[in-house]
C-alpha cells in the first residue's frame, strides 16, 4: 500500500483523540498497545506524506524504529517519544532523512506524544544516520565507555523496527553483540550504568513517596516498581543475544537455566495490567507515572509492596549473575 493510501485508510478509521479516549476506558495492556501502534503509524505516515510532497519519495531504503516504552510495547495511556532512523549509505541523503525525522517528531507531538527530554528522536543527528555511520557511532559509544555513551547503548538495546527495512535494525543489534562478545567487561559496565534501584518501602513497611518537587507525596510507579524488571531483563537479553524487546517476551525467551526469572512472567503481566488501573484518570503525560497512595485500597497497597519486593529481589539476582560473569 502506498504512503498516501495508507494515510487515507488510517484517517478514515479514527482521529487521534478518538483513539486516546477509547484507550482511557481500556485496561488491557495488549489493547492499549494496539491503539498506540495505530496512532504512531498514523503520525509517521502523515510525516512521510508531507515530506514526499516537498522533497519527493525517499531517495534510499530506510528504517524507522522506536525505543523506550514504545520499543518494549509497554506504553501507558500517555507516552513520550524515543525513536530513530537508519538509512542506506550516502551523505547526500542526510538532509532528506533529517527533514523526515523532524516531521515525524512534529506529527507525534501533535498526536499527544511529548518530545523526549533527552532528545532521543530522529530529528537529531545522533539518532538519524546512515548504516555505516550508525556502525561507527556504536563503536564510538563503546570505545568512549562513559556513563552517557553506555546509556545510549542501553537505549538502543530496546530498539524495535516500526517501518521500513527490518534488517537494518538487526544490523545495529548485531553490532552491539559484536562488542559484547569481544569485550567481556562491557556487560558489567552496562550493569553498573543501569544504576541503583529506587527504594520503595520504608522502615515501617510504608510505601515511600516523593519527598519534594511537583510530585511530592506521590509514589513513583515507573522507577520503583516497573524499572527493576525492565532494566534487569534488558541486561539479560543482551547477555543471551535475545532480540525481543518487550520485558515479557525477554522472560519467555530466556534459556531454561533462568527458571527463577522465567517464573515471574505472570506476575509481571499482572503488574502491567494493574499499572493502567492505577493510572486511570490522568489527563497528561507529566504525572502519569506517579500514584496517589492515599486513594489506593489496602489490597492495592499490599500488592504494590509485593511487586516492589519481587522486582528488587529479581534485579539483585540478575545483577549478581552479571557482575560475577
Amino acid at each position: 500500500m502506498s504512503v498516501s493510501k495508507k494515510v487515507s485508510f488510517i484517517e478514515d478509521e479514527h482521529r487521534d483523540e478518538d483513539l486516546r479516549q477509547s484507550a482511557l476506558n481500556e485496561v488491557k495492556p495488549s489493547k492499549l498497545q494496539d491503539i498506540h501502534e495505530r496512532m504512531m503509524e498514523h503520525a509517521v505516515c502523515r510525516a512521510l506524506k508531507t515530506v514526499e510532497s516537498e522533497w519527493g519519495s525517499p531517495p534510499a531504503h530506510f528504517a524507522f524504529f522506536v525505543m523506550g516504552s514504545a520499543g518494549r510495547l509497554e506504553q501507558s495511556y500517555y507516552s513520550d517519544q524515543d525513536h530513530g532512523i537508519v538509512y542506506d549509505d550516502s551523505n547526500e541523503f542526510e538532509d532528506y532523512f533529517m527533514r523526515l525525522g523532524g516531521e515525524i517528531t512534529s506529527e507525534l507531538k501533535a498526536a499527544g506524544y511529548e518530545e523526549c527530554d533527552g532528545k532521543v528522536m530522529a530529528s537529531t543527528k545522533r539518532w538519524c544516520k546512515s548504516r555505516t555511520e550508525w556502525q561507527k557511532q556504536i563503536d564510538q559509544w563503546v570505545q568512549e565507555d562513559t556513563w552517557e555513551t553506555l546509556r545510549y547503548v542501553l537505549t538502543l538495546a530496546d530498539a524495535r523496527h516500526f517501518m521500513g527495512e527490518a534488517n537494518y535494525i538487526i544490523e545495529l543489534k548485531e553490532r552491539l553483540q559484536h562488542h559484547l562478545k569481544g569485550k567481556p567487561d562491557l556487560l558489567k559496565r552496562l550493569t553498573e550504568n543501569t544504576g541503583r534501584v529506587k527504594k520503595g518501602i520504608g522502615f515501617f513497611g510504608q510505601l515511600l513517596t516523593e519527598p519534594k518537587g511537583i510530585h511530592q507525596g506521590k509514589f513513583d510507579l515507573k522507577q520503583t516498581v516497573l524499572f527493576p524488571y525492565v532494566n534487569g531483563l534488558r541486561l539479560l537479553a543482551l547477555k543471551e543475544n535475545i532480540m525481543a524487546t518487550s520485558t515479557l517476551e525477554r522472560m519467555k525467551k530466556l534459556p531454561a537455566a533462568y527458571g527463577h526469572i522465567k517464573s515471574h512472567q505472570l506476575s509481571f503481566q499482572e503488574l502491567l495490567t494493574h499499572r493502567l488501573s492505577f493510572q486511570r484518570g490522568h489527563k497528561e503525560y507529566a504525572g502519569i507515572h506517579f500514584v496517589d497512595v492515599d486513594r489506593l485500597s489496602s489490597s492495592d497497597k499490599q500488592r504494590l509492596k509485593e511487586w516492589v519486593r519481587e522486582g528488587h529481589e529479581l534485579y539483585q539476582y540478575i545483577e549478581n549473575v552479571l557482575m560475577k560473569g
